[in-house]
């Protein structure tokens, strides 16, 4: 057992040197990393040499930790976490996709040009009349001419061009907007649910520190019970008052004491470690509760009412509904792409040529240089109709009909799924106040027990092993005081959470961080920056 307790503090020493000091992480930061706790011979180790090296695990905890009130702790995670700064820019995406699809109204500007726009062309035209009757053969070379003619053309052209088009009467525009909207109101809601989270796993990380620290001392308080009861009957041994059955009783319970406090302690190093991670607090900082485990908060909503709030509010129903709509106004968009679109449509171009024209191949063109202009606008209504596309967008249309059912489903699921949260919590809430005043009178009666074995023993009327049972059973009652004020806190933060009512200041907090990260985009943490080489 010795050996067994010793090898479990070892190993703990190991995950507190890399978790919570690593080297790199510190001196990134520009401190010293703090020295080992040196490990003490496993052979001669004893049990107060352990106790000591679990105590200093814990101050070194502390003194590389910010005290923090509940309400601190959840304001530092919203302003902090970069969860929500990913969700946040979820909803700035289908910010902007809701601004396009309203810019489908505004009318198009389109600059167009021939080909090319600014340049020369060249052109060479070659006749071959070969069908002639021979009298009109003999006509044309009477003239100098022949079957066979070639002209030439040379010209410096600037062709610009402009056209503007407004779609007055689009029936896919609107549904394209409201799918669009019913989308980004989803992100909105999505973006709550992952705060409301980011609230409760803050809550359930701080009251499990405070646990795991009530834990700590309680045990503690054991442990020198225990220990000053071996003290009492190694003394006794060594003068044959009590026999080695009763001495090594003792210091079994002291070990597996002891063994619980190495447990004890890591869970306390890594939920502190878990809190620092959802504070997103520096590599080198931790946060700890400023006040001791104790019953938080009450709730005074009746069951039903409970729920009834909780199918009205809870975030994820309605963005499944918000989904739905959207996926709705999609297949509507579809199905009037069958639909003709009419748009008013202005155009205008110019044609300038500088140059000559239908010249014969061998002739100098001379004085037959000139200078075109040529200005051309039209304005008027225009449509265009898609009559058949193969069924293409009808199929679509029906896909995310579909999807829309299967969404309003969704939403229906989650109802249950929140009623039953809801009535689980309340339940949990309900046992736990009753649970929590049985522990204390049974920690009490513990206590007295135990005392009261003790005493018997040390008179001579009483036998070790009532003692040991005792001490066990104040143990065992410890930790049933201790799980049923955690179960009773997380009880009343899983109510709040799952009735979707923010706790305290929180929601002032959101939108506090909301309005952060709107006036400035989210920078980079300086950490990140030197993973980056930057």
């Amino acid at each position: 057992m010795k050996a067994c307790s010793a090898q479990l503090v070892c190993a703990l020493l190991l995950v507190v040197e890399s978790a919570c000091f690593s080297g790199d992480s510190v001196a990134q930061a520009g401190n010293t990393v703090p020295e080992a706790i040196p490990l003490v011979d496993q052979k001669k180790v004893s049990p107060s040499q352990l106790v000591e090296q679990l105590k200093q695990l814990q101050d070194q905890i502390k003194a590389n930790s910010r005290p923090v009130s509940l309400a601190e702790a959840i304001k530092l995670g919203l302003q902090n976490n970069p969860e929500l700064a990913s969700s946040f820019s979820a909803i700035q995406q289908f910010e902007w996709q809701l601004i396009a699809a309203q810019r489908s109204w505004y009318p198009t500007l389109q600059l167009t040009n021939g080909t090319p726009f600014i340049g020369s062309n060249w052109g060479t035209f070659v006749q071959d009349q070969y069908a002639l009757p021979n009298q009109q053969v003999k006509e044309l070379q009477a003239q100098g001419l022949g079957r066979k003619s070639a002209t030439k053309s040379q010209q410096f052209v600037v062709q610009p061009g402009a056209q503007v088009n407004w779609n007055f009467l689009d029936p896919t525009r609107q549904p394209n907007i409201n799918a669009a909207a019913d989308s980004l109101l989803q992100q909105k809601f999505l973006f709550d649910v992952s705060a409301r989270n980011l609230v409760l796993q803050i809550q359930e990380s701080y009251y499990a520190i405070q646990s795991n620290q009530q834990l700590i001392n309680s045990f503690q308080k054991i442990y020198m019970i225990n220990q000053k009861q071996l003290e009492i009957l190694e003394a006794r041994k060594s003068i044959g008052m009590v026999t080695v059955l009763d001495l090594e009783q003792t210091r079994s319970q002291l070990y597996g004491q002891l063994s619980q406090l190495v447990l004890y302690t890591s869970n306390y190093i890594e939920q502190t470690a878990l809190l620092a991670q959802q504070l997103a607090l520096p590599a080198n900082q931790l946060a700890i509760p400023d006040q001791p485990a104790q019953m938080q908060g009450r709730w005074q909503v009746p069951l039903q009412e409970t729920i009834r709030r909780a199918m009205q509010q809870r975030e994820e129903i309605l963005a499944s509904l918000a989904a739905a709509e959207s996926s709705k106004w999609s297949s509507v968009a579809l199905l009037r792409q069958y639909l003709p679109v009419f748009s008013l449509v202005a155009t205008g171009s110019l044609i300038g040529q500088n140059g000559y024209q239908n010249i014969p191949v061998p002739n100098d063109p001379g004085s037959q240089y000139a200078r075109n202009r040529q200005w051309n606008a039209a304005i008027g209504i225009g449509f265009n109709w898609m009559l058949f596309d193969g069924g293409i967008d009808a199929a679509n249309a029906q896909a995310f009909k579909t999807q829309a059912q299967q969404q309003l489903a969704q939403a229906a699921l989650t109802e249950l799924q929140v009623t039953q949260q809801v009535r689980s919590s309340y339940g949990q809430y309900q046992t736990s106040q009753v649970a929590v005043t049985t522990a204390r009178q049974a920690y009490r009666s513990a206590e007295v027990a135990q005392e009261a074995a003790r005493a018997r023993f040390e008179v001579g009327v009483g036998d070790i092993t009532s003692v040991v049972q005792t001490i066990q059973q104040l143990s065992s009652a410890a930790q049933q005081l201790s799980q049923a004020v955690l179960g009773y806190n997380n009880a009343v933060a899983e109510l709040y959470r799952y009735s979707a009512t923010w706790p305290g200041a929180s929601q002032q907090d959101v939108q506090e961080r909301l309005k952060m990260m709107r006036d400035s985009p989210e920078p980079l943490r300086p950490d990140s920056l030197t993973r980056l080489g930057l």
